[in-house]
């Protein structure tokens, strides 16, 4: 089954917020670059299988997140969903990690 997504008001205000128009001079990612990587494939993994993905509170059918390790322009990031009674799966949080890599740099056991 294929389901149709969307995104909230309120998750599309977390990425305008973690994501700037412009990929950064330092090289931190931009919306674009969200929209076409992690993002992609989250909006992909919900609509051809909700039901498969991870289901944080026990009981909880109806609420679905998919975690995504860090890849080189990207911290590690949790997309959370919700099915809807149309059968409309609307993505409502985003977590995004985005001082990870600064923090390994750091990392004495590195």
């Amino acid at each position: 089954m294929h389901r149709p997504v969307r995104r909230s008001a309120a998750f599309e205000e977390q990425a305008h917020r973690l994501f700037p128009s412009e990929r950064s001079p330092e090289g931190k990612p931009s919306l674009r670059d969200f929209e076409q990587g992690p993002l992609r494939g989250v909006e992909t993994a919900f609509a051809l299988n909700f039901e498969a993905q991870r289901q944080p509170i026990e009981g909880v059918p109806s609420i679905r997140y998919v975690a995504i390790p860090p890849t080189a322009l990207f911290g590690p990031m949790v997309v959370t969903a919700c099915l809807l009674s149309d059968g409309t799966v609307e993505l409502v949080s985003l977590i995004h990690d985005d001082e990870y890599w600064d923090r390994m740099r750091d990392d004495p056991f590195d």
